[in-house]
């Protein structure tokens, strides 16, 4: 976990990573596994002016305020710790094949849903087996909110890539369980209904990649990826909000 002083080239344009996980060939995930780099100020940036406000343009105004910099950053964390979770590769024919080719168009959504959920689903295993002593139960509210206000974010690019795709079903299905609701405007999440939500979905999702069962992952994407009318207005009406941060650096722009 670090801050980044500058970036340079492509990385100064367009969408803002705050983490870096690689690399993607999953030889390497075999052999050596992989490098996770989180930059802490891009972070906390999009946080302070995207997350936090969408979460109180569209969530129930105490949960809002439950959500923040530290939340969003443990719930990053573990997305990117769950990312190694589950196999690299599938088994065809007596022959070793890479997952994503044999999931294919429909892995790249599942492993982002599949990381963000199990990684949740590790949260409160953490808090409750006291893993973790700065965590406790009562702040397991600020987590939720955190993912939740993140998954607002993540769909306002829409759902024609990856993470967005991912985050859609996720919503859906969440809302199906009644984890999260919808009134007036806005939305809460029943605090007592998300866990056992998030573990039901782990399920679904670690089966689908440990079976690599294309047709069972793409019908299950193909049910819960269409957003829903009220989600629509609710993220246009946060077209005052930036969707990504423009950082400026101290550095001058002529620095080689």
């Amino acid at each position: 976990v670090m801050d980044a002083p500058y970036r340079a080239g492509d990385l100064r344009h367009g969408y803002q990573a705050v983490v870096d996980n690689l690399p993607n060939d999953p030889r390497i995930h075999q052999e050596k596994g992989t490098k996770k780099i989180f930059f802490k100020n891009f972070m906390d940036a999009r946080v302070s002016y995207i997350v936090l406000p969408v979460a109180r343009q569209l969530m129930d105004p105490a949960q809002a305020a439950k959500a923040s910099a530290e939340g969003y950053l443990a719930a990053t964390l573990m997305h990117e710790i769950s990312h190694e979770l589950g196999p690299d590769f599938a088994r065809r024919d007596g022959k070793q094949i890479d997952i994503r080719e044999v999931i294919g168009p429909a892995y790249s959504g599942l492993e982002e849903a599949k990381a963000d959920v199990v990684g949740m689903f590790g949260m409160k295993w953490l808090v409750d087996h006291n893993a973790l002593p700065a965590m406790s139960k009562d702040r397991l509210a600020e987590y939720y909110a955190s993912y939740v206000a993140g998954i607002f974010r993540t769909l306002r690019f829409g759902t024609g890539e990856a993470h967005g795709r991912a985050e859609m079903m996720e919503f859906s299905y969440l809302t199906e369980q009644h984890a999260l609701t919808y009134n007036a405007g806005r939305y809460s999440i029943d605090l007592a209904r998300i866990p056992i939500a998030l573990t039901s979905l782990a399920k679904e999702q670690l089966q689908m990649e440990a079976t690599g069962d294309r047709a069972r992952t793409e019908a299950w994407f193909k049910k819960y990826d269409q957003m829903p009318a009220e989600l629509k207005t609710a993220l246009a009406g946060t077209s005052n909000i930036p969707v990504d941060i423009n950082p400026v650096f101290s550095f001058k722009d002529d620095v080689r």
